[in-house]
């Protein structure tokens, strides 16, 4: 009983001393009226203030500092007072009137004010505000500036930086994979690893950027990008070379020999000049006419697709090969090696998304076929239509980025001399031809942005799947050389392979043959009538 009467005498002076302070406190603090009445003081107050006071000195500077670590400030004035508002949070230590040693010794912010003796006997004043903050703060701090920074310089990218430990992760969306690499590139720049080194080499791509007053400061030892670019990335392209090429030619000539019985002259005309030669000996007389004129027509039209990923290169050949050797020589000793030489439809490009349907193409098509008449050696030539360049298109635009129109025409004439140039008996010793070659070439190119297929959307049958091996009696009967569609002939693949596929798009194929039924029974179904209570059925 005597312990709970002591107990509750001690809380009776607890409650009353708080209460005392409490009041206390209340009559310090101003009531909301007179802070309105301080806010907006009168004439009066106004110049009694400026009668007594000289001048009311804040912080000019911020001081920063890190809990548990000091600075040394050297200064070209003695000083003479310092004050400190909260001895708790920095400590000073004077070593002569010119340098003393500011310590941070816990988290918070506080004012200091230093009193300097000038040369000329006056006195000047400096106030600062000094803010002590933890070492991950301050990393906080710098990098939020680097992420204001590239913020600003990106408008149309959202980049935020989390330092972990010593990485650096950087997350949000870029406006298109250029804009990725860029944006890398400067915190590249911005960021120094533990050695002090750059950890992106200092290449920057968007002009000259300042770095931060205090980029030292962000130690980072890999850079873990996140970044994500909206949109497809995937980009098919689709390229069209088209040629139409028309020749004409024309030759007339003529050749003949008389043979006696001692005596015989021959003249032949084989495309280059006249031979004339006689011979003492018996026979007859030959004559022969060459005149004719031909006309030809060759077009060429390779329509190649090829898909790839923004910023990856891909390559794309349909054609072949054939062997070209060369003569090399080892240790003196001559060898031949063998080397390959494609020809066909060829296509690489490198697609880059600069925006959300513009595409940049460094795009090289190129179609190429084998011409013997410019063979070397036996290794023959090849004609090639091809392109090189970097154009920027919209997703579904088409562009011409190469073409040619090419005229040429030829004409040759050889004869005998002399009995080559009489008018109209000239004809018969002498050779003429005329060639005229027209050629009209153009190349195009679409890109497309792109996504994978659903399941429901590959097509049921591909190129090449219906046609099937025909049976004994389609082949040697009917002369057919291909058989029906889905009734392969001495095949056991095909039918397990088209039952799986019928079993993969069972709804599709249900649906084609539901429509096939019904194509022969609707006309059936006019011959009937329905009859019975109006309304809906069950």
């Amino acid at each position: 009983m005597r312990n709970t009467t002591n107990a509750f005498a001690a809380l009776t002076i607890i409650l009353c001393s708080w209460g005392i302070a409490r009041g206390q406190a209340q009559e310090l603090l101003p009531a909301p009226n007179q802070i309105e009445q301080l806010s907006s003081p009168n004439s009066a107050t106004l110049q009694k203030q400026s009668d007594l006071i000289d001048e009311v000195l804040e912080p000019e500077l911020i001081f920063s500092l890190f809990e548990s670590q000091s600075k040394i400030v050297r200064t070209k004035a003695p000083v003479f007072r310092i004050a400190i508002t909260n001895p708790s949070i920095v400590e000073v230590n004077e070593f002569s009137p010119t340098e003393l040693e500011v310590i941070g010794s816990q988290i918070g912010q506080t004012t200091m004010t230093l009193w300097f003796n000038n040369p000329d006997g006056t006195v000047s004043t400096l106030r600062y505000l000094i803010i002590v903050q933890q070492e991950d703060d301050r990393a906080d701090l710098e990098f939020g500036k680097l992420q204001a920074r590239i913020n600003e310089l990106f408008p149309y990218s959202r980049v935020q930086l989390f330092p972990i430990a010593d990485k650096l992760i950087i997350r949000g969306q870029a406006r298109d994979a250029k804009e990725a690499a860029e944006i890398l590139a400067v915190v590249g720049e911005q960021t120094v690893n533990q050695n002090g080194n750059l950890t992106n080499g200092g290449a920057v791509n968007v002009g000259s950027v300042a770095r931060l007053p205090n980029a030292e400061d962000l130690q980072t030892t890999s850079l873990i990008n996140l970044l994500e670019v909206p949109g497809e990335q995937q980009v098919m392209l689709k390229v069209r070379v088209a040629e139409l090429s028309r020749e004409a030619a024309r030759e007339l000539g003529m050749d003949f020999s008389v043979v006696e019985d001692s005596f015989s002259i021959a003249h032949t005309i084989m495309g280059g000049a006249g031979n004339l030669s006689a011979i003492l000996d018996g026979g007859d007389v030959e004559l022969f006419i060459r005149a004719f004129s031909s006309n030809g027509t060759a077009k060429i039209l390779a329509e190649p697709t090829l898909m790839t990923l923004s910023g990856q290169s891909a390559s794309f050949i349909a054609g072949g090969e054939f062997a070209v050797p060369t003569a090399v020589g080892v240790g003196g000793i001559g060898a031949v090696s063998t080397s390959f030489r494609g020809f066909g439809t060829q296509v690489s490009f490198t697609p880059t998304v600069t925006d959300k349907d513009m595409i940049r193409l460094s795009v090289a098509p190129s179609v190429s076929s084998v011409n013997q008449n410019l063979s070397v050696d036996g290794v023959p030539g090849l004609d090639i239509r091809g392109a090189v360049t970097t154009v920027d298109l919209r997703e579904g635009q088409w562009l011409a980025i190469a073409g040619l129109i090419q005229d040429e025409q030829e004409a040759s004439r050889s004869r005998f001399p002399l009995l080559g140039d009489i008018p109209y008996v000239g004809a018969a010793f002498g050779s003429q031809t005329t060639r005229r070659i027209e050629t009209e070439l153009v190349i195009l190119v679409s890109p497309e942005l792109v996504h994978p297929m659903e399941r429901d959307q590959v097509p049921l049958y591909l190129p090449g799947m219906e046609v099937t091996d025909p049976t004994d009696k389609e082949f040697f009967l009917h002369q057919q050389i291909e058989g029906l569609p889905g009734y392969d002939f001495r095949s056991t693949v095909w039918p397990t392979y088209r039952h799986q596929i019928h079993h993969q798009n069972f709804e599709q194929v249900r649906l084609k043959r539901e429509a096939r039924k019904c194509r022969g029974q609707y006309q059936e179904s006019e011959g009937y009538y329905v009859h019975g209570p109006a309304g809906f059925s069950d």
